[in-house]
């Protein structure tokens, strides 16, 4: 009897001290984020110390505010086609994330819809961050479609 209350005890202790795979509040993600790759909404981003004014990022605060440097133009580089190209200007531009789930991040800038929703972390290291944004049942699976021909993984 004495030694199933210890089992269960001990347990107890261990389940309540393990951690679900939190990705939206990892410290890893409250940093700032160099587009490095861009594949049918899959941002491959790597870390940078400051925002590169030549090229696309995001840097996420823990306050829920996030900066974007991003294309000026009305689409972004919220594109299924091409990487934004090097005559492209950005622009700083700041917004708000919030958790959406242990995985998930919604992401709103006001002034520039170019990377407005909800995405998925994929891959979150120190040096790697991986999203992929989400949409309704029937794109996704027109985007999957064009994932397999194209052989990309994520």
């Amino acid at each position: 009897m004495k030694k199933s209350i210890c089992i269960l005890l001990l347990s107890f202790f261990a389940i309540s001290f393990v951690k679900s795979q939190d990705r939206a509040f990892n410290p890893f993600l409250l940093q700032t984020w160099k587009l490095k790759k861009l594949d049918t909404y899959i941002y491959t981003y790597e870390t940078q110390d400051v925002f590169d004014t030549k090229s696309p990022g995001l840097k996420f605060n823990k306050n829920g505010k996030v900066t974007g440097n991003l294309s000026k133009s009305a689409n972004g580089y919220d594109s299924t086609e091409d990487f934004p190209n090097k005559a492209s200007k950005f622009e700083r531009y700041s917004g708000s994330w919030k958790k959406v789930s242990d995985s998930s991040i919604a992401i709103a800038f006001p002034s520039n819809n170019s990377m407005d929703g909800t995405f998925i972390i994929t891959r979150l290291t120190s040096n790697q961050l991986k999203l992929k944004k989400v949409f309704s049942a029937d794109i996704e699976k027109k985007l999957d479609s064009i994932r397999r021909t194209k052989d990309i993984s994520y």
